[in-house]
Formats: structure tokens, sequence, C-alpha cells
């Protein structure tokens, strides 16, 4: 009787965190004996008070607990013809689409084309809110996604300009629990966040030990060659997966500072270089052990290798799914945009196979939820080692029971983000 209530409330805690859909749990309740009256009564009675509100009132989602986000318009009208002739604005982080095909796209539809930078999605929000930039379309990751629709920022969209969604894109990904129905978005590029090292440099073999993570804060041997993100969510989680805590949005202070602090203990340990060049870096052996999204391994691989070497010494771990995060970018339309139709088809563009295919192997190293992508296919083909596999995932690493770093209340994006000044600045 004891296990069941435990596993019982495992259960519950994991509905609670949004880790478990209300079918798992109810399946699994079920399964366990629970009378099918009592079952789905527990979990409203567990969600009753767990599901804060984020930017204007929309509920905070999570796998678990898709949401569909409010239309403050409908969407443009079907069979329109694309605006031809002045310029078509991209903003984006640096480097991350290829130049040449940004170029192509507006050599199609005879546009100028003009891309403007950001450094972080705080930046790009700003930026956009107060109106100093006007793209046509934006970069914009998920977490960020409510805020930019209660702002009114982003432009619903018309799926029948986007038909490469559903043709190319894998089904985890048709209607992500973040924008049910695809309304507002669409993916561009996916990435785990776990440990990129080079095994001619650390003796450890990172992937076999018990608790990965640990290797940061067992670095002294590697001080000064030792990087951690430059990423409020990125780094505290870290700290937060080295103890065992899979709470990854949290609110709360005693977690969050319990993180910090260990993050803070890795200075004397081994000086953590504290960037986002990973993809650099652990190519040119400037740095031997890196917390790094997978992009960057890939990218290093493919674009920052110094003559003779052959990329043999990469490696990357992630954890398991439902044990470390997973992401992926998105694109959205500008709700000011002059340019409504073409800013669709730029969205359906970056779906395109070939596209795609082309920006992440030529260019970004971050992979396209791409169904034709695969890793063995990567491998045979030649375009990726063997060393580099764990690299590349498939539709089931997303959706239902992954680990996502998503929307905080405006409390706890605050608590986040003091907690990571101070671990940025020493103090």
């Amino acid at each position: 009787m004891k296990r069941q209530v435990s596993e019982t409330e495992r259960i519950l805690e994991d509905v609670r965190a949004g880790l478990m859909s209300r079918r798992r749990a109810l399946q699994a309740l079920g399964a366990m004996g629970i009378a099918s009256a009592m079952a789905p009564l527990m979990i409203e009675r567990a969600l009753a008070d767990t599901v804060p509100m984020g930017p204007g009132g929309i509920p905070l989602a999570r796998p678990g607990h898709p949401v569909t986000l409010p239309l403050h318009e409908q969407p443009i009208k079907s069979g329109m013809q694309p605006e031809t002739g002045g310029t078509f604005k991209l903003f984006n982080y640096q480097d991350y689409f290829d130049k040449k095909l940004i170029d192509e796209f507006g050599k199609k539809y005879n546009v100028k084309m003009e891309l403007t930078t950001f450094d972080s999605m705080d930046q790009a929000i700003t930026r956009l809110a107060s109106k100093s930039v006007q793209p046509d379309v934006t970069d914009i990751t998920p977490d960020r996604l409510a805020q930019a629709v209660a702002g009114k920022l982003i432009k619903p969209i018309n799926l029948d300009y986007i038909p490469n969604l559903k043709a190319n894109i894998w089904p985890s990904l048709h209607s992500p629990f973040y924008d049910v129905g695809s309304r507002y978005t669409v993916p561009y590029v996916t990435y785990a966040t776990g440990i990129g090292w080079r095994a001619d440099k650390v003796k450890e073999d990172i992937a076999k030990m018990d608790n990965p993570w640990d290797i940061f804060w067992k670095s002294q041997a590697y001080k000064g060659y030792v990087g951690v993100l430059d990423d409020a969510r990125e780094s505290l989680v870290m700290g937060l997966l080295h103890q065992g805590i899979y709470d990854i949005n949290t609110e709360d202070p005693a977690l969050i500072e319990k993180s910090l602090a260990d993050l803070k203990a890795l200075i004397p340990i081994c000086n953590p270089k504290i960037n986002i060049t990973e993809y650099q870096t652990l190519a040119k052996a400037e740095s031997w052990l890196h917390q790094s999204w997978s992009g960057d391994l890939l990218g290093a691989y493919f674009n920052y290798l110094p003559s003779g070497d052959d990329g043999s010494s990469l490696r990357f771990w992630s954890p398991v799914k439902g044990k470390g995060p997973v992401q992926n970018d998105c694109w959205a339309i500008l709700r000011a945009t002059k340019k409504p139709v073409l800013a669709h088809l730029w969205l359906n563009y970056l779906l395109d196979k070939d596209v795609a295919y082309s920006n992440f192997t030529g260019f970004t190293g971050y992979q396209p939820p791409q169904v034709s992508i695969t890793a063995d296919s990567l491998i045979q083909a030649k375009v990726l080692p063997e060393n580099l596999r764990s690299a590349i995932f498939d539709s089931d690493h997303f959706g239902e029971g992954s680990l996502q770093e998503m929307t905080l209340t405006p409390k706890g994006q605050a608590l986040w983000q003091k907690a990571y000044a101070r671990f940025n600045s020493g103090a």
C-alpha cells in the first residue's frame, strides 16, 4: 500500500511539473488499479494550483500542458500573390542563416534582403517592443512566444501558404505544445543542451559517468579550458541537473539559489569561461570541456576545424529524454510587416528540404526537424563522423515527455535573471 501511495504521488508530481500529460497519467493510475471515477479528480486537484499564468494571462505551456495561443487578429486570406520590390527584412541571430540562401530568396521574389541581428532573445523582444526595429519576420524561441503574442508583436499565420510544414517536418512539431495548431510559428532548428569535449584532452569518458554533469565540478586538471554557456537559463539549469533536479522551470528561490551556489563553486575549481563560442573554441582546442548545444558541436565539425584535424576527437553527450533540455527555435511574422504574403513564403522557404539541408550542413550546424535528415543517412553519406552521432536527434526526443526550458511568470523570469547576473559577475 505504501509503495502505491508513493507511486501515485510521483505521477501527480509529474503532472504538476508538466512532465506527464493527463492522458498518460490516467493510463498510469488505471494500471495501478485506481478507480476510473477517482483518477480524473485526483489529476484535477493536482493541477488546480499549478497552472500559473504568463504574459497577458496566457497559461504557461509545458510538454504536458499544451496551450492554444489567443488570436488578436485573423490570418491573411489564402490565394494572394506575394509582394515584390522594396526591402524584405529579417531579424535573427548573427550567423544563423546562410546569406547565400537569403539572397536566393530575394532573387526569386525580386526584393532586396536586409538582415538585422540581435545577441539574445531578451534583446530581440526589447527591440521589437520598442519598435527600434521593424522587420518582416523574426527568429523566436518558444519560451518567449507568449510574451510576443501578449504584446501583439507577431501575426497569426495561414498554413495554406506553408505546405512544407506537414510535408517535411517531424509530426511532433506540426502542432507543438507551445503553439497548438501552429497559429503563430513554424519550427526552424532543433538542439539539445549537453556537454562537448575533446577526447584528446579530457581523460574521462564523460558519457559513462554516473552523472556526467559532475565533470565540471571535477575539472581541476582542465582549469582555464572549461566553459559554461552564456545563457541565464542554460547555466542555472546545469546547476539543477548536477543536483538531480529536473524541474528546470522552477520558480523556487531556494532551488535557484542552490544552483547559483554550485555554479559559483566552479570558479576556484576550473575558472570557467562564460561564452557561446564553443563551436570555435572546441574545434581549435582553445577549450577542452564546455557546456554545449548540440548544434555547436556539429558547427565545429562542419566549419571550424583547423587544417589537419579530422574531428575525430570531438564528443557530445546529452541526457536521455526527460532528463535534460531539448529545444527548437521558430520563425514568426511580425505584426507590422508590409509584406505579409511574402513573409509566409519565407516561412515555407526555410522548411524546404534542400534549403534546410544546405543551411544545416553548409552553414549553421543546427539540425532542422526534417523527416529526411537522420543520423544514419548523414553518417552513411560521410557528412558526419560516427563520433558525433549523439548530436543528431529525431522526433521522439521532442513533445510529450521531453524537458524544455519554457516561459516563466514575470516574477520567475526576474528571479532567474538576477541569479545569473550574480554568477556572470562573480558576485
